[in-house]
């Protein structure tokens, strides 16, 4: 050993001397003592014990199987945890580290399984199939907001027209109405304008009706004609062209180009068609299809002037 300077001396009436000023050979015996004494300042490989790792790698598989012990199980795997206590159970009693090997072979908790195990335990006591799934899609998330939708019947129909304005007269949210219509618990219909008609146009409609009956069939059979000698003749207006054409075209080729005098005019033309009903042979061939004909009312003629004095006039 080498001796210990004058300032590191503790038997003394001062432990220590801040005016001590440390020489050479002073940091050259504090590194020998270092040495000695197995003090390093560089870098050391540590050796663990066997005991120590094993210690270690169960902290960390138990911590691997803590990650897994918050997620929900699905109804398949709640099953396959019920399925697997079944052999380590003893007429409904679990044997002994039954819950702790199941837990560890699904990465789940033993508090999970003891869950399970009750569940099928309380089914067999009510004498009902064993039902192991989840009571979470029926119990957890908000509750459905409960209206009366007989309220409906009270508002006028021109405020039934849409949803806002009807969720606005009973009372509810647009988006809960909303929901109900999706759910079927509204419809909705489209209301259509009816011909009012008059008990003249009543007596013509039924007298017309009438009138197309087979007179050999009548009084005991009625029997409405085949209206195979019967032309149907009507006339159609039509647009020249429209306002708004869509074509496919290639990348480079050029759009056309469309002109009308005023486009919210188009030109129109009438066209009358005529038209029967076809007529079959005995093996359902199509002897005559119906198809008559169609004809453009179509006259071209000069235009003619005409003076602002004599429209003004008239």
């Amino acid at each position: 050993m080498h001796p210990q300077p004058a300032c590191l001396n503790f038997d003394g009436p001062h432990e220590f001397d801040l005016n001590f000023e440390p020489s050479d050979h002073f940091f050259v015996g504090l590194m020998e003592d270092m040495h000695d004494y197995g003090v390093y300042a560089d870098a050391m490989d540590i050796i663990f014990d066997e005991d120590e790792l094993d210690d270690s790698d169960v902290d960390h598989h138990a911590n691997e199987n803590n990650a897994h012990q918050s997620r929900n199980l699905t109804d398949t795997e709640r099953q396959q945890i019920y399925e697997a206590l079944l052999p380590g159970s003893d007429h409904g009693r679990l044997k002994r580290k039954a819950t702790t090997n199941v837990a560890q072979l699904f990465q789940v908790s033993r508090y999970k399984v003891q869950r399970i195990w009750q569940r099928a335990k309380q089914c067999r006591a009510q004498g009902i199939p064993v039902d192991v799934r989840s009571r979470k899609p029926k119990r957890c998330g908000r509750k459905k907001l409960q209206i009366d939708l007989s309220k409906v019947l009270s508002v006028l129909l021109h405020k039934r027209s849409i949803i806002r304005s009807l969720a606005k007269e009973i009372g509810v949210k647009k988006s809960t109405l909303h929901n109900r219509f999706k759910e079927g618990l509204l419809r909705r219909h489209s209301s259509t304008l009816k011909p009012l008609l008059t008990e003249q146009n009543k007596r013509e409609r039924l007298q017309w009706c009438l009138a197309m009956l087979d007179q050999r069939t009548l009084p005991h059979e009625p029997t409405f004609s085949a209206m195979q000698n019967i032309i149907h003749m009507d006339e159609k207006w039509f647009n020249t062209t429209s306002k708004y054409v869509k074509y496919y075209m290639l990348p480079g080729e050029d759009n056309p180009h469309r002109t009308v005098q005023n486009k919210n005019h188009i030109g129109k033309v009438m066209v009358l068609s005529a038209l029967g009903r076809p007529i079959y042979d005995g093996a359902g061939n199509c002897i005559f299809d119906g198809k008559i004909g169609l004809w453009p009312f179509v006259r071209k003629v000069r235009h003619h002037l005409v003076s602002l004095c004599y429209i003004s006039l008239c």
